[in-house]
C-alpha cells in the first residue's frame, strides 16, 4: 500500500461522519443450500479478482484483490497463489469504479460495484454476492468518490466478506447469522483479528488495511444494525443490550433507535435507566426518543 493509502483511509474514516444506512448488497445461491455441510473441510482458495476504473490511467486508491486475500486469510483460509496448484475453491468476480451522476462542472460521483463468486472444485458454483454503493452529497463536504469508498469498505457484506464465505463454507451460516457471530465477538473483544506474517502470502502493507478494517468497525456495526432493521430480523434484538458496551457512542445510539424500530417495550425499564443515567448526552437523547417512540409519547 502507497503512503497515500495509509493517509486517505483514515481520513475518510474522519470526514465521512455521515453514511447511508441503506445496504446495497444482494446474495444469491447457486446450488441446493444442503451441499454445503459436504464441503465444510474445504479451506484452499483460488482468488481471481478483476479491478477497474472509470477515472484517468484507470488507477485505484487502494489494492481490491490484495485486500480480499488478506480478509480471507484472517478467518483461516489457504491461499492458493497460482490456478494450476490444487485447490478446492475459486473466488472470481470483479470490482469496478464507473462513473456515476454529476454533482457539478468535471464533478462526477462514482458508483462501485463488486461482485463475487464462490465455486468449488467438484461441486461447481455455490453462492454470488453483489454489492455496490455509490456517492450522495452530504454535508461533510468531502470528496464523492470517498463518500463511495467509505460506504462500499463499511458495507457489512464487504466489511465481514472473508467471515461470510468461511461461515457459508465451514458451518452453513448465512450472511445474517455471521452478522450476529461477529458483532457478539466484537464487543468482547479488543484486538483486532490476527493475520498471518507469512510474507509470502501477504504483500507489502497488508497490515495498513487491517489496521483500517478495524478503524471502519465502528461505522461496519452501525450499518450491520442497519442491515437487520431493513430486513426487518429481529434475531439482533437479544443481542442490543450487549451492543451498548461498544466503546462507540454511536453504536450505543444504533441500538438504541433499533429497540424502538422493532418495537421492543420490554426494553424500556433499561432506555430508562440510561435516560438517566448514561453519561453520553447522545445516549440519553436516544434513550428519550426511543421511550417516546415505544410510548408513543412526546420527548
Amino acid at each position: 500500500m502507497n503512503t497515500y493509502m495509509q493517509w486517505v483511509l483514515p481520513v475518510v474514516v474522519a470526514v465521512c461522519v455521515l453514511v447511508c444506512e441503506q445496504v446495497a448488497a444482494q446474495v444469491r445461491y447457486l446450488t441446493d443450500r444442503n451441499v454445503f455441510p459436504s464441503i465444510s473441510r474445504a479451506n484452499t482458495i483460488y482468488v481471481d479478482v478483476q479491478a477497474s476504473s472509470w477515472k484517468p490511467r484507470g488507477r485505484l486508491l487502494w489494492d481490491p484483490p490484495a485486500d480480499i486475500r488478506a480478509k480471507l486469510i484472517a478467518v483461516g483460509f489457504e491461499i492458493v497463489r497460482e490456478k494450476t496448484h490444487p485447490h478446492a475453491l475459486t473466488l472470481t468476480g470483479s470490482y469496478e469504479e464507473t462513473r456515476g451522476r454529476q454533482f457539478g462542472i468535471n464533478r462526477y460521483g462514482t458508483v462501485l460495484t463488486g461482485t463475487f463468486r464462490i465455486d468449488h472444485h467438484e461441486k461447481g458454483p455455490l453462492f454470488e454476492m453483489t454489492i455496490q454503493e455509490r456517492a450522495v452529497l452530504t454535508p461533510s463536504g468531502t470528496l464523492p468518490y470517498l463518500d463511495s469508498l467509505h460506504n462500499f469498505l463499511t458495507n457489512p457484506y464487504y466489511h465481514f466478506l472473508g467471515e461470510i464465505i468461511d461461515g457459508q463454507i465451514h458451518r452453513n451460516q448465512d450472511a445474517h447469522a455471521v452478522f450476529l457471530k461477529e458483532l457478539h465477538a466484537n464487543v468482547v473483544r479488543d484486538a483486532a483479528p490476527q493475520v498471518s506474517d507469512n510474507p509470502e502470502w501477504i504483500p507489502e502493507g497488508i497490515h495498513s488495511m487491517q489496521q483500517a478494517h478495524t478503524l471502519y468497525e465502528p461505522v461496519a456495526t452501525r450499518r450491520t444494525i442497519g442491515e437487520f432493521v431493513q430486513a426487518e430480523d429481529n434475531s439482533i434484538v437479544d443481542l442490543l443490550p450487549n451492543l451498548l458496551n461498544h466503546p462507540d457512542v454511536y453504536v450505543k445510539v444504533r441500538s438504541i433507535e433499533a429497540f424502538g424500530e422493532f418495537g421492543v417495550t420490554e426494553a424500556l425499564p433499561l432506555l430508562q435507566g440510561l435516560k438517566k443515567n448514561a453519561q453520553e448526552v447522545e445516549v440519553r437523547n436516544a434513550a428519550s426518543a426511543t421511550i417516546s417512540r415505544l410510548t408513543k409519547t412526546s420527548p
